[in-house]
This record gives C-alpha cells, sequence and structure tokens, in this order.
C-alpha cells in the first residue's frame, strides 16, 4: 500500500488551502493584535529579537521591561518570519497541515484497521479551532504540532528526534515541561533509555535558557516568570474558574517589583488562599474543568453566535465518537492510554489555573485517533471504507 494514497494527499492540499485562504484574510490593524493581549506581547518579544537581539518587552501594566515573562521559542518563531504576522500566520497554517499529516502517520501505526488512519485525518483536518489558532499570532498551532510530531517520534522509536521535537515544544510551551519526561512512560515497552534521553536533552537545551535568566534576573529561571499572575489567575478572592487579570490594577504592591519577586509574590498569595479555601476547591476545579471542555466558546470574545453553533456541531459528534472510541478494540489499550495523556496533562493544568477551550487543544490530534477508531467501528454500517 502506498504510504501516502492519492486521498490522504487531497486531504492535506485542501486543508492547506483553507488554512492558508484562513491566514491570509485575518486583519493586521493594531486593533486586531491588541484584541488578544498575548499577540501583542508576542510580536513585540519576536520583532525585539529580530532587531536587536533582546528577548524583552515592555508590559505597560507595570511600565516594566519584561525579560522572562515568555519563553524564547515562539518569539524566535516569529523572529524568523521577520516580525510579520502574516507571514507568521501563514507558516502557521503550513504547520497546522502537518499535524494533519502527523496523526494519520500516528493511526497508522496504531491500527491496521482499513480506513482508520484517513478518519482521524480528517477529523484534524475540520478541526475549526485549529483552523481559527492558524490566524492568530499565538502559541497553539506551533506547540500542537511539535507535540504530535514528537508524540509520533517517540511511538516510532525515534528517540532522539522526539527528544529535540518535545524540548521545542517546552521552549515554545513551558507549562509542558513535565508531560515531556512522562509521556516515555507510556510507550510499551517501557526503557529507561528512551527516558533518559529526553530527560537529558531537556535539561541541556533548557539551561541556556535558565543561564540567561540568572545572568539577566540573578535567578535560574528553567520556565517563566510568569508562572506567579498564572497561579494567582486561578485561585485569589475573586477566581471563578475563567482568566481574570484585572486584580492586578487593584494591587499596587505589585508595581515596584521586578518580575522575579512578583511571580514569587503571587505564587504565596495563591498558595495562602488555596490553604485558606480548602472547600471551595471542588466545586472550583469542577467549573474549570467544564469550561476547559466545553462545546462552545465560553469567553466573551468568541460569543457570537457563529462561533458556538459551528463549536457545538464539531464537538457534540466528537465526544461521542471519543467514548465510542475508548471502548473500541481498533485500538490497544496501552495505545489509547498515551493518547488520552496529553488530554489528561491539560486538564490537571487548568485545575491548577484558569480554564480556557483554548487550553485542550494540544490534546486535539491525539483525541482525534481514539475517535477515528469509534468511527471506524460505525464504518460496516453507515461509511463506506475509503480506497486507499
Amino acid at each position: 500500500m502506498n504510504r501516502f494514497p492519492r486521498p490522504v494527499i487531497l486531504l492535506l492540499l485542501i486543508s492547506l488551502l483553507v488554512r492558508l485562504a484562513w491566514a491570509a484574510v485575518q486583519p493586521s490593524t493594531d486593533a486586531q493584535i491588541d484584541r488578544l493581549p498575548d499577540q501583542r506581547e508576542y510580536l513585540s518579544l519576536g520583532r525585539n529579537l529580530l532587531h536587536d537581539g533582546s528577548l524583552s518587552f515592555v508590559d505597560p501594566r507595570f511600565d516594566q521591561r519584561l525579560f522572562a515573562y515568555r519563553s524564547p521559542g515562539y518569539p524566535a518563531f516569529i523572529a524568523l518570519m521577520g516580525g510579520s504576522p502574516v507571514a507568521v500566520r501563514l507558516l502557521q497554517a503550513v504547520v497546522d497541515t502537518s499535524t494533519i499529516l502527523a496523526v494519520y502517520l500516528l493511526a497508522q501505526r496504531v491500527t491496521r484497521q482499513p480506513g482508520f488512519a484517513i478518519y482521524a485525518a480528517i477529523i484534524v483536518a475540520v478541526d475549526p479551532f485549529l483552523i481559527y489558532f492558524t490566524g492568530l499570532v499565538l502559541s497553539e498551532t506551533l506547540f500542537t504540532a511539535l507535540l504530535i510530531w514528537g508524540i509520533l517520534l517517540l511511538v516510532q522509536r525515534r528517540n532522539m528526534a522526539a527528544a529535540i521535537l518535545l524540548l521545542l515544544a517546552v521552549l515554545v510551551r513551558p507549562s509542558a515541561i513535565l508531560l515531556a519526561p512522562i509521556l516515555p512512560l507510556f510507550i510499551w515497552p517501557v526503557r529507561l533509555r528512551e527516558l533518559l534521553i529526553v530527560v537529558a536533552v531537556m535539561v541541556i537545551g533548557l539551561f541556556p535558557w535558565a543561564w540567561r535568566n540568572h545572568r539577566v534576573l540573578g535567578e535560574y529561571i528553567w520556565t517563566t516568570t510568569n508562572s506567579g499572575i498564572t497561579l494567582y489567575d486561578g485561585f485569589n478572592p475573586s477566581a471563578g474558574g475563567a482568566s481574570d487579570q484585572r486584580f492586578i490594577t487593584q494591587m499596587p504592591q505589585l508595581q515596584p517589583m521586578n518580575e522575579v519577586e512578583r511571580s514569587h509574590y503571587l505564587q504565596r498569595l495563591a498558595h495562602d488562599w488555596i490553604g485558606e479555601h480548602l472547600i471551595a476547591l471542588p466545586k472550583l476545579t469542577l467549573t474549570k474543568i467544564a469550561r476547559t471542555w466545553s462545546p462552545i466558546p465560553l469567553s466573551s470574545e468568541f460569543s457570537r453566535p457563529v462561533y458556538r453553533i459551528i463549536s457545538a456541531a464539531y464537538t457534540l459528534p466528537l465526544d461521542v465518537l471519543l467514548l465510542m472510541g475508548l471502548f473500541s478494540k481498533s485500538v490497544k489499550r496501552r495505545d489509547k492510554m498515551i493518547l488520552l495523556l496529553p488530554a489528561v496533562y491539560f486538564t490537571i493544568l487548568c485545575i491548577c489555573s484558569v480554564g480556557s477551550l483554548r487550553y485542550r487543544m494540544p490534546a486535539a490530534p491525539a483525541l482525534a485517533v481514539i475517535a477515528a477508531a469509534g468511527l471506524a467501528d460505525l464504518k460496516p454500517r453507515f461509511f463506506p471504507c475509503p480506497s486507499l
């Protein structure tokens, strides 16, 4: 059988054209960029890195230059694209199309059932969230692609290549720093060698970033100084499960602190709040999980009816297929475990911070493989087997 049959090539081409078109029509005005403040921060970092080699930006909330608030991976990606939002989006369209290919290859690896892999690829190809985020200057698209390719390479036992991609994923999204060394433990049979390679590459690859932060800020910071704000965002007197960082403007004591002091201070406040409100944690936890896995967007930015209709029309059937896939025999139990691991990991992360549909996106490609198992089980009755 041809490794890339004609239907797969056609699917990839159509998916690429759709994503390129979506990326190309997105406006790049200041108002559009500032609609999501993270975009402005990333663009500032990428452009500063490009023009003067400085991985820093001025945060207007504190009127202060920050040096380790964001990890270097995505700003470097922006710098490579010349700091142009259009160029970044167009390349993200290509990167996201590669995610479809990775899912196809991963699905081929975990099952031999005819048609299974193309079903998984189709599910990812029509994912409206993956398509939508290619048009934003945010790290989701790049991180998701790096993660699924890293998982594929681990499954293929291409350990060094997998470790490098997982390192790059952590440099793009440092919250994955614990996921990378956990993943090899779910590859059967478990081998200590894989784990040691991933850990070694992670430590060696992150050390220059930590050392640079020690030189600039006086402390070895292996992730970012954003962790304190993120934690307090999830655990504070007004916490409701969603991100709401207006507390920054209500805490004048934060202004004279540097970014390291501010992060540590907010971490202490969050821990104190948790200790004093244990009875409120179960409800808050369930709220965060519900927000993360909601079938429709809940944020005000994406509350338009058209967004919610498209989201529900894709997510609800997918959830049914996912549940069916969990009980399907098309995929072995040990393979389901590694496919589920990103979803479990990012759900735990949302419990430790805030809940958002955005934070479940990196788990979507792996879950699509399980959903494809549910779809493949329906095939004999409702779907013709693709001619591959």
